[in-house]
């Protein structure tokens, strides 16, 4: 780069003014200079749960402790999907409506399963099972089955969770034994694909059902007007 100039150097002095110089052009060094700002101011915070990218979609797994997030996240990942953050997930908010998920330096690829301990990820399953960061599209919360609740069955109440501002997708998925959670997850996973291409199987049910009894509603009409 070229120095900067004697009389604007002596001027930076005299007010104790850093100059900094770069190889890049001017546009190139503010698009990046902005976008080194834009992630170290950006807002955030820390929350407990498991952060695994499942058919390229970051879900953000949820759960008492004890419920079972590490082990269904260990279960993904030997599936092939990749972790991300597990127990301390960093969530940043890098625009009005995304939130970007990632682990501190010291948990990076690590993961403690209740009888096993500490595990590497890397080391286990090899570089494709983990990643540095991802965007959180889906939030999931792990609980156990409580016969008392009434869950969702028909997919048509969509409910989000608020963090840093955004709100994101959320399920809540009860655990008892026989469900296959890793399964759900992946099924959940491709369903929120299929939702961000315009795709909604609930909804496009329901209106085949509504459709139906309409029908029959029609015809029985019909079937009572010819009776009479």
């Amino acid at each position: 780069s070229n120095p900067p100039h004697k009389y604007f150097v002596q001027m930076a002095k005299s007010k104790n003014v850093p100059i900094f110089t770069s190889n890049h052009s001017t546009s190139k060094f503010i698009t990046l200079i902005s976008q080194i700002l834009d992630r170290s101011l950006a807002p955030r915070t820390m929350r407990h749960g498991v952060l695994i990218e499942v058919f390229g979609i970051g879900i953000l797994l949820f759960g008492k402790s004890g419920v079972g997030k590490s082990e269904t996240a260990l279960e993904l990942i030997e599936r092939g999907h990749r972790l991300v953050a597990d127990d301390m997930v960093e969530i940043r908010r890098v625009s009005e409506s995304f939130l970007i998920g990632t682990c501190s330096d010291l948990l990076r690829h690590h993961m403690e399963i209740r009888g096993l301990g500490i595990i590497n990820i890397k080391d286990i399953f090899g570089v494709g099972s983990v990643r540095e960061s991802k965007l959180i599209e889906l939030i999931i919360n792990l609980e156990e089955w409580n016969p008392e609740l009434d869950y969702e069955r028909s997919g048509l109440t969509e409910q989000t969770e608020e963090i840093l501002g955004v709100n994101i997708p959320f399920l809540k998925i009860p655990i008892k034994p026989g469900r296959n959670i890793p399964i759900i997850v992946e099924t959940a996973s491709m369903n929120q694909r299929l939702k961000k291409m315009g795709t909604f199987g609930a909804q496009e049910f329901n209106k085949k059902l509504v459709g139906t009894i309409e029908r029959e509603k029609n015809q029985i009409e019909k079937n009572q007007n010819i009776n009479s």
